[in-house]
C-alpha cells in the first residue's frame, strides 16, 4: 500500500585474489529438545530474491539488523529475529521483519552480539544444529550464554583472522575496542562482499581493517542512529529542558556524522542505513525517544544534505528489498516510496494497529523474597564496591514497590523509604519494565525497554555504575 518499484545500479567490484585463510574451529554443545518452529507463510519478496540470486550471490534485507546473504549458493543469515520478542515486546519492527519458513533451512547463522534485537535464542535453538551458528570469539560471557542455552553446531572464530566457513566463502570480524559486547564482520567470496555492522560503532582505525584484508565491499550495513535512553529519559528540572534537548540533538547528529565517516572509510558500492527499523510501542511515533531514533529515510535525507558526494551510495533499503551482482553491475531492487514525513505517518498507523504492550503474567506470580535472593546472588559479582545507592521503583498490580541496592556492601533490600545522604541513581520503572525485571530478566533488559525514567544525584555520568546496571543487576 506504500510501495512502488524502484531500481538503481552501481559499478562492480574488483576480484579478490591471494586471500590467506585459516580452518574453522568448532565447538559443539549439547541442547535440550526444542519445540518445532511455528508455521509461517512464505514471503513473496524473498522468493523473488531466491529466484534471481538463490544459486549465485546476493543480499536480502530481512529488516532492522538482519540480512540474508547468498554466496555461491550458500545461504548465510545475520542477526535474525524470528521467534522472540525483544525487550519484553516493548519495541515493534517497522516495516515488520520478513518471516519465511526457509530461514530454518539456511547454511549458517552469524550472530553479532548478545542484545535481544540481534540474538534470538528461540530461533537458534529451533534450528537444532541444522545450520552453523557462527560468532566471533573474545567475549567469554557471550560464549558462555550460548553454551548455557544449549545452542548446537556452534562455531567460534578468532577476531581479525580471515576464516573460511564454506568452500570459497570467508569471514573476517573485528570486536568493539572497549565495550566487550559488539562485533562487526565482512563475509565474502571472490565475487561478492558484504559488511555487517549491526550497531557496532567502531573507531576509524578499526573500520579501516576491513579495507585491508582484500575484498572490495559491495554492500555495507552501517549503523547510524542513536538508540539510547540518555538524555531523553533523564528526569530534569524545568529550567534544564533546553539543555537536555540540545544534548539530545548533538548526540543524534554525532552518530549520523560518524556513519558518514564510516562510509568514506569502507568505500562500499552501496550502503544500507542499518539497525533502527524499530519503534517504541509506547507514546506514539512522535515521542521523544522515537523522534530521537532517526528513521532510515531521514538518514538518507540527512546524507543528501550533508554529504551529497555519498548520495548515490546511501540506499533507502527496508525489509523486503534486495540486491546482487547482475550484468556486471550491483542491481538494487527497492520497493517503496517513502519520504521522511510519510514514513513516520505510516509508522504511526502501524503502531495504532497493534496491541499495546502489557505487563506479563510473571508480575502476579512473583515471589518477592525469591527475587531478592536472586538479585543478592548477582550482586556478589561486584568486584569494586563503591559508596553509591541504586534505587529501583517498581510498579506492580498492587501498587509501587521500592528496592535499593547498596553498592558498598553489595546488598539489595525492599524498603518503605529510600536512604538519604548518599549519591544515587533512581530508576522509576513502569508496569511493563517492572514485569521484565521481576520475571528474572536482567536490568539491562529493563533499560532496553526504554520504559523508565532516571534521576541521578549528582547528575553526572558514572561509567562504573552504568556498567553494574548493564552487566550485574
Amino acid at each position: 500500500m506504500w510501495f512502488t518499484p524502484w531500481d538503481s545500479r552501481a559499478s562492480r567490484r574488483s576480484i579478490l585474489t591471494n586471500m590467506r585463510t585459516q580452518p574453522l574451529s568448532t565447538t559443539d554443545v549439547a541442547t535440550d529438545t526444542v519445540v518445532a518452529p511455528h508455521v509461517m507463510p512464505p514471503s513473496s519478496a524473498l522468493q523473488q530474491f531466491y529466484a534471481r540470486y538463490g544459486q549465485s550471490d546476493g543480499l536480502f534485507y530481512m529488516g532492522h539488523a538482519s540480512v540474508l546473504c547468498v554466496f555461491g549458493g550458500y545461504k548465510i543469515l545475520f542477526d535474525p529475529v524470528v521467534l522472540s520478542r525483544p525487550y519484553g515486546d516493548a519495541w515493534a519492527f517497522f516495516p515488520p521483519q520478513v518471516r519465511d519458513p526457509s530461514v530454518f533451512d539456511v547454511d549458517a547463522v552469524v550472530v553479532s552480539h548478545i542484545h535481544q534485537d540481534h540474538y534470538d535464542l528461540s530461533f537458534l535453538k529451533a534450528l537444532q544444529g541444522r545450520a552453523k551458528v557462527i560468532v566471533i570469539g573474545g567475549r567469554p560471557s557471550f560464549l558462555q550464554d550460548l553454551a548455557d542455552n544449549g545452542v548446537q553446531n556452534l562455531h567460534v572464530i578468532a577476531p581479525e583472522v580471515v576464516t573460511e566457513i564454506f568452500g570459497g566463502v570467508s569471514i573476517y570480524g573485528v570486536l568493539h575496542e572497549t565495550n566487550g559486547i559488539d562485533s562487526s564482520a565482512i563475509v565474502f567470496n571472490e565475487r561478492f562482499c558484504i559488511y555487517h555492522g549491526n550497531d557496532n560503532y567502531l573507531q576509524p582505525a578499526s573500520l579501516a581493517k576491513f579495507t585491508q584484508v582484500g575484498p572490495r565491499i559491495d554492500v555495507a550495513c552501517i549503523p547510524y542512529a542513536y538508540v539510547h535512553w540518555y538524555p531523553f529519559l533523564l528526569e530534569h528540572d524545568a529550567d534544564q529542558a533546553v539543555e537536555i534537548a540540545q544534548e539530545g540533538e548533538r548526540l543524534v547528529r554525532m552518530y549520523m556524522d560518524d556513519c558518514l565517516n564510516a562510509i568514506r572509510i569502507l568505500q562500499p558500492r552501496a550502503m544500507i542505513p542499518f539497525g533502527a527499523n524499530l519503534v517504541l510501542n509506547h507514546g506514539g511515533i512522535y515521542s521523544a525517544i522515537n523522534m530521537a531514533v532517526k528513521t532510515p529515510i531521514e538518514f538518507c535525507e540527512y546524507a543528501r544534505g550533508q554529504a551529497p558526494d555519498l548520495a548515490a551510495v546511501v540506499q533507502p533499503m527496508l525489509a523486503g528489498d534486495y540486491c546482487g551482482p547482475r550484468d556486471g553491475a550491483l542491481d538494487i531492487v527497492i520497493d517503496q516510496s517513502f519520504d521522511g514525513s510519510s514514513y513516520r505517518q505510516s509508522a504511526e498507523v502501524f503502531l495504532a494497529s497493534i496491541p499495546p504492550t502489557e505487563p506479563g503474567a510473571q508480575d502476579a506470580a512473583m515471589d518477592e523474597q525469591a527475587f531478592l535472593r536472586l538479585l543478592n546472588q548477582r550482586l556478589q559479582a561486584i568486584t569494586a564496591p563503591q559508596r553509591h545507592m541504586v534505587r529501583i521503583e517498581l510498579q506492580r498490580a498492587n501498587g509501587p514497590h521500592r528496592l535499593e541496592i547498596d553498592c558498598a556492601v553489595r546488598e539489595a533490600r525492599w524498603v518503605q523509604s529510600y536512604t538519604e545522604g548518599i549519591d544515587y541513581h533512581h530508576f522509576k520503572l513502569d508496569p511493563v519494565s517492572s514485569g521484565v525485571w521481576l520475571g528474572g530478566g536482567r536490568l539491562e533488559e529493563v533499560i532496553g525497554t526504554r520504559r523508565f525514567t532516571l534521576r541521578r544525584v549528582p547528575n553526572v555520568y558514572s561509567k562504573s555504575i552504568l556498567r553494574l546496571v548493564s552487566t550485574v543487576f
